[in-house]
């Protein structure tokens, strides 16, 4: 009878590491998947033989405008908040290139606008600067290069292993009330497209008015 026991409980122990097994190889194939779903939407859109470059977006993107927007939802006092954000090619030596990249706050894959509609006012002035070079993402409530052939600021080629370092600033102009919504945090989208690969790599952030 402890034979028996013994054996049963072995048995028990085989199945159990057999489940495991299957259900990491599950889950590992749900995440390995996930890369390649993105890839097989956006580029469903118009299609493209190039496989995009793995692009990882890293910083906390939190902007904070609650001091400047007043209870009425006007500004008197406007001052500009920043973060840093950094650009990454994961790929290993000798992987893809990420060609003619660019930083955008529209999704020219999909046509979709990032800023909460509650941010699209012509006061809404959000801008990068990169190596240097200052430019505007949304300003006059205009998506700067949406719908043109530079749908953004160019960050150029990105090898692999290769990142870009960039402050974002997020200004809420001075304004009569009811322009913006006291207290509320809204949440938006940066877009790194990759126009080879017709593919967007998607940033969420938040902004506190």
């Amino acid at each position: 009878m402890k034979n028996i026991a013994i054996v049963a409980i072995a048995m028990l122990l085989v199945g159990t590491a057999i489940g495991a097994g299957v259900i990491w190889q599950y889950r590992q194939g749900e995440i390995d998947s996930s890369f390649q779903s993105g890839v097989s939407y956006q580029q469903g859109i118009a299609p493209t033989s190039t496989t995009p470059a793995s692009i990882t977006l890293a910083g906390v993107v939190t902007f904070d405008q609650e001091d400047e927007v007043e209870a009425d939802g006007g500004v008197d006092t406007e001052a500009a908040d920043s973060e840093t954000l950094f650009i990454n090619n994961t790929e290993v030596s000798g992987g893809r290139t990420a060609s003619g990249v660019y930083l955008t706050l529209w999704n020219p894959v999909t046509d979709t606008e990032g800023l909460h509609d509650n941010l699209e006012t012509d006061y809404t002035d959000i801008y990068v600067t990169v190596q240097g070079v200052t430019s505007r993402l949304y300003t006059d409530g205009t998506y700067i290069g949406k719908d043109t052939a530079t749908p953004g600021i160019k960050i150029g080629d990105l090898s692999p292993k290769d990142a870009v370092e960039l402050t974002i600033y997020v200004n809420l102009e001075a304004s009569v009330a009811g322009t913006f919504q006291d207290g509320e945090t809204a949440t938006n989208y940066l877009y790194v497209y990759q126009p080879s690969a017709n593919y967007c790599d998607v940033l969420d952030f938040t902004i506190t008015s």
